[in-house]
């Protein structure tokens, strides 16, 4: 008898923090999960056309259609085009993809044709009402394909709350029959949530944006599809699988995502 209750007794307390571990999964709130995990994919498409446009397309700027018609500035000398926003009464109201700030694209100087090197830096930049903090780095040796790195972005809502995430990323610029342009993208994100889980966001097929559809300030890719992989207790995992499906009209999306739990969730109910 006494074995036996000394056995509960070790016992108990691995059963009672199998428990709570346990608890903390069920406590859970898959949506809102989710939706944190598709603001930072938004975080992240948002500025990429900024990023696409080179410095020559950057001198004809009277024949770009830039979204939030930001001020542009061209210094010749250092090679640097900033970005500087100034969101408008009618985009905030209509709670649109409105942005705040500036974003610094330098060029670098040093390399020779055709490969290419570049940055984009955000400077007290919001983008809706998420600050954004960090540079992403592009290099190409090809006129058509990109490849992007960076570490450590930050992304801060309103509420204080960060993301922290890296990435590595390749793009290709592609040309239709009838001329539309559109940038298809491969790669992953990794990083930490608010509530200090790992992260993945993965483009395990490549997802699709229309620069026409960019420059109407329509941010969500046309196709593809990611996989959201975010940390539990121990070595356990949670996915999320989310697709990019065009709908009628030219730039709208459906953005439908599987929960861990199966459930099927719209993000973008209403565009």
């Amino acid at each position: 008898m006494r074995k036996i209750l000394f056995g509960l007794i070790v016992l108990l307390p691995i059963l009672m923090s199998c428990k709570e571990e346990e608890d903390k999964v069920i406590q859970t709130d898959l949506p809102t999960e989710a939706n944190d995990l598709f603001r930072i994919s938004k975080a992240w498409n948002e500025s990429l056309y900024f990023a696409m446009i080179s410095w020559e397309e950057y001198q004809q700027i009277d024949s770009l259609k830039l979204p939030n018609d930001p001020i542009v500035h061209i210094n010749q000398q250092s090679k640097e085009v900033t970005l500087e926003f100034i969101a408008d009464s009618v985009s905030i109201k209509a709670n649109k993809n409105y942005r705040l700030g500036k974003l610094i694209i330098s060029y670098d100087t040093t390399v020779l044709s055709p490969n290419r090197k570049w940055s984009m830096e955000f400077e007290d930049y919001f983008f809706r009402t998420d600050a954004i903090y960090g540079k992403r780095n592009f290099s190409s040796d090809d006129s058509l394909v990109f490849s992007e790195e960076f570490t450590d972005i930050i992304v801060k809502t309103e509420k204080e709350l960060s993301t922290t995430f890296s990435g590595n990323f390749v793009h290709a610029e592609s040309y239709a029959e009838d001329s539309t342009r559109s940038i298809s993208s491969i790669g992953r994100m990794t990083g930490v949530n608010p509530v200090g889980r790992n992260f993945e966001i993965i483009l395990d097929s490549p997802t699709t944006h229309s620069v026409f559809c960019y420059q109407q300030n329509e941010i969500i890719p046309k196709t593809g599809k990611e996989t959201w992989i975010v940390s539990r207790a121990g070595n356990s995992i949670v996915n999320y699988t989310t697709t990019y499906d065009p709908l009628q009209d030219t730039c709208r999306v459906a953005v439908n995502t599987i929960l861990p739990d199966g459930r099927k969730l719209l993000m973008n109910p209403i565009q």
